[in-house]
């Protein structure tokens, strides 16, 4: 007995609509869904649209944790001038989150289960034509790649190479640059969270265009994204005013993503010399980690003085310092275990008495007797200028490198 093949004519029209291309698509699907419908890429720029819209990428807020890439999720599309609630649908073939689709609805609570088999067919005609245009883009900027990946390893010697080079791009290593690096945790390699990197590559370079005018010199890598930012060397100053206001907006605006709290950012010194645009590579890295370390939302490389030499310095000769400075104190500790925090918090106080028992809750007279007994250990007086250039150095260290390190 034969078996009925019956194709759904739905199936049928959207695999129509598909080899027309991607509004074609989006506008059948919006037809038979009876939705408006948006095609997007895995940093919600907009590929199709079944309506005209006049914006180009959007964000999206969803409080509903995704449950795999074939799972419906509801979320609200946000824009400058548009917001609508919205069933969305991850195009992820083989786990690799390409793109979006999302039907725009009026109902506070659309049944997934309703649009499902339709909106995972459609998916899957979806990423087709995703697909592609990844390919093209990624062949696109592979030499681009290979160029700038040479500049931040520092393997072209050549300045004048190096000019030519970025001028078949649009870009003037004829000018100072300066590397700002942001990066986000690395995602686990089974999980779908590589495109939070796109997200993250869509918003810095809408920004840099919106400032400089021009295509921005940037590269992925793995979990970093690598910013060549153009200076003028008699506006330095004004133009580093700039780049924290650049970077800021930036922070600001992944809070409102998928990212909200996972980007940091360093900033490197500029260089006149592209052959040597890799040390402001790394110093934007060294900034970034000591940022970190030191709570500081946007450090530039240039203003973390001595933190950035105690940072960079043997660790071994710091333990020593550490423990010559500090190391009584830690000894005296197993029997009064907050002499090492109140010399923290006196030195955090600029040595005031006042400020650091308000900062401690702790009776003035109380403080005196507990520095009294800290002076006693330590053989110097805490009013001596070296004793405490000492102390804020040695307490430097250890917010610079764990404690355990130091006292091992």
């Amino acid at each position: 007995m034969g078996m009925d093949f019956k194709v759904p004519d739905y199936m049928q029209e959207l695999a129509l609509a598909s080899g027309q291309g991607l509004d074609q698509l989006s506008a059948v699907l919006a037809r038979i869904l009876d939705h408006p419908v948006l095609i997007s890429s895995s940093a919600y720029k907009l590929f199709s649209s079944s309506s005209h819209y006049d914006f180009e990428s959007f964000h999206i807020y969803s409080n509903q944790p995704r449950t795999g890439s074939d799972a419906l999720f509801t979320c609200h599309i946000l824009t400058d001038t548009m917001q609508s609630l919205a069933l969305g649908r991850v195009v992820a073939p083989f786990g690799r989150t390409l793109g979006y689709i999302f039907m725009l609805t009026d109902d506070d609570s659309p049944d997934p289960t309703h649009f499902k088999p339709l909106l995972d067919y459609a998916a899957s005609l979806c990423a087709v034509h995703l697909q592609n245009r990844l390919e093209l883009k990624q062949e696109q900027s592979k030499f681009k790649n290979a160029f700038l990946y040479d500049l931040i390893y520092g393997n072209l010697k050549r300045n004048d190479e190096i000019i030519a080079t970025g001028e078949l791009w649009g870009w003037n290593f004829r000018r100072p640059h300066t590397i700002m690096v942001f990066l986000l945790p690395e995602p686990d390699f089974y999980t779908t969270e590589w495109h939070l990197m796109d997200v993250l590559s869509r918003i810095v370079e809408q920004n840099f265009i919106e400032i400089y005018y021009k295509n921005p010199a940037v590269i992925l890598r793995q979990n970093e994204l690598i910013l060549f930012v153009p200076m003028q060397t008699d506006k330095l100053a004004v133009q580093t005013e700039e780049l924290l206001v650049f970077a800021d907006k930036i922070l600001s605006q992944v809070q409102n993503t998928e990212l909200k709290g996972l980007a940091a950012c360093g900033v490197g010194q500029a260089y006149s010399e592209a052959t040597v645009l890799f040390r402001s590579y790394q110093e934007a890295k060294v900034a970034l980690e000591m940022g970190k370390l030191l709570g500081i939302p946007i450090p530039f490389f240039r203003d973390l003085g001595l933190e950035r030499i105690l940072y960079k310095h043997d660790l071994q000769d710091l333990k020593e310092y550490y423990l010559h400075v500090l190391g009584e104190l830690h000894k005296q500790d197993d029997q009064d275990s907050s002499l090492v925090t109140i010399l923290e918090s006196f030195a955090e106080n600029q040595f005031d008495v006042g400020k650091t028992a308000k900062a401690l809750f702790m009776h003035p007279n109380t403080l005196r007797y507990r520095l009294n007994k800290i002076e006693n250990i330590l053989g110097k007086p805490l009013t001596d200028n070296h004793a405490r250039l000492d102390i804020m150095a040695a307490f430097k260290i250890k917010r610079l490198h764990t404690i355990e390190t130091l006292l091992a």
